[in-house]
């Protein structure tokens, strides 16, 4: 690597730290060993209704398939986490994951990624790269981690010592060869706090999680009903889980970052998310990432959160929701009826 190059890579890092990123690292662009982990967890199935995770599966084992000029990738980790604690586990009030309290971010980060870009040509003339946040098929955590922004922890987050694990991932896959980072070695030791505080046990071993029981799978990409095995894990999440990531001791050095402002709220009462019409649900939820649970899969998740509970205060709210044309949502009423005490009985 001559100095002409280590000293663009040097300038390309703070660059990105001006563009607003907590954490920055270079990785080189070529196929990880780690990426055969990814064709696993495909052949056994754990991406449950996710069936996009298993396309373009060239491109997530080798950049290269996806860009291919690709020679170094710069990644960027964008921190969202809240100055605020988490909210209290009130029953009567449904929890939100942390991120989909933002204004979705993907615009936002891909829009600082370009303007990285824009510099590095400016720079370097004939540089040229590719923009991705996480909605390109790249396993964008293994390049991260190879970047030296953090480790994948046992909770399948990638964590940094840093920053903890509440930040977002976007990077440049570019044409030119710079100097890369070394890996950030892994730091989980005997902890097992994540494992075990997850309430559908959904990871089979350790970095291994299995969708088809995961709560944030269930609240924001299932469609349908939510199968009963796994409804009581669920608990008042309506939008994602952060269970696995408030109980990691990393996340103590967890701190907002200047690309994103406080998140709204972390929670909202129950009764007025069941209450959402459809225009309310888009004038409220449509730029954020709570859009992509749906109208339908808001309400059914404030529904399965309402038979958690145990209140009785929600039985007029559940008995309306028996007369609901939506076959989904009049099973979650009957089934959220049936664990509410009656006549005051406990």
């Amino acid at each position: 690597m001559n100095q002409a190059a280590n000293e663009l890579s040097l300038r390309l890092r703070r660059q990105a730290i001006a563009s607003g990123a907590d954490l920055v690292g270079i990785a080189p662009a070529k196929p990880l060993p780690e990426a055969s982990a990814y064709q696993r967890w495909i052949e056994a199935g754990m991406q449950a209704g996710m069936d996009y995770m298993a396309r373009n599966e060239e491109c997530r084992l080798d950049i290269t398939r996806w860009y291919e000029q690709a020679r170094s990738v710069l990644i960027c980790g964008f921190s969202y986490a809240s100055n605020s604690p988490a909210p209290d586990s009130d029953a009567d009030q449904g929890r939100f994951a942390r991120y989909s309290a933002l204004p979705d971010y993907h615009p936002e980060l891909k829009k600082r990624m370009l303007s990285i870009l824009d510099w590095l040509k400016r720079e370097s003339p004939g540089a040229d790269g590719r923009a991705f946040v996480d909605t390109s098929p790249l396993l964008e955590r293994l390049y991260a981690r190879y970047a030296g922004v953090g480790w994948v922890g046992k909770n399948a987050m990638l964590i940094s010592p840093r920053k903890g694990s509440y930040f977002l991932i976007a990077g440049l896959a570019l044409n030119l060869e710079l100097e890369c980072d070394e890996p950030e070695p892994e730091h989980c030791g005997s902890c097992n706090r994540c494992i075990e505080a997850c309430p559908t046990e959904a990871f089979v071993e350790p970095k291994v999680l299995d969708a088809s029981r995961c709560v944030a799978y269930f609240t924001i990409e299932h469609r349908g009903a939510i199968p009963e095995g796994f409804r009581p894990g669920i608990g008042s999440w309506v939008m994602g889980c952060d269970i696995c990531q408030e109980v990691c001791p990393w996340n103590r050095f967890a701190r907002r970052g200047p690309a994103f402002g406080e998140p709204a709220e972390l929670s909202l009462p129950l009764e007025q998310l069941a209450g959402l019409s459809p225009s309310d649900f888009r004038r409220r939820f449509a730029d954020t990432p709570v859009s992509r649970a749906k109208h339908k899969g808001l309400l059914r998740n404030a529904l399965l959160a309402m038979g958690n509970s145990g209140n009785p205060a929600f039985r007029p709210a559940l008995e309306r929701f028996r007369q609901d044309p939506d076959p989904v949502l009049r099973e979650q009423a009957e089934w959220s009826l049936a664990r509410l005490p009656v006549d005051g009985q406990s």
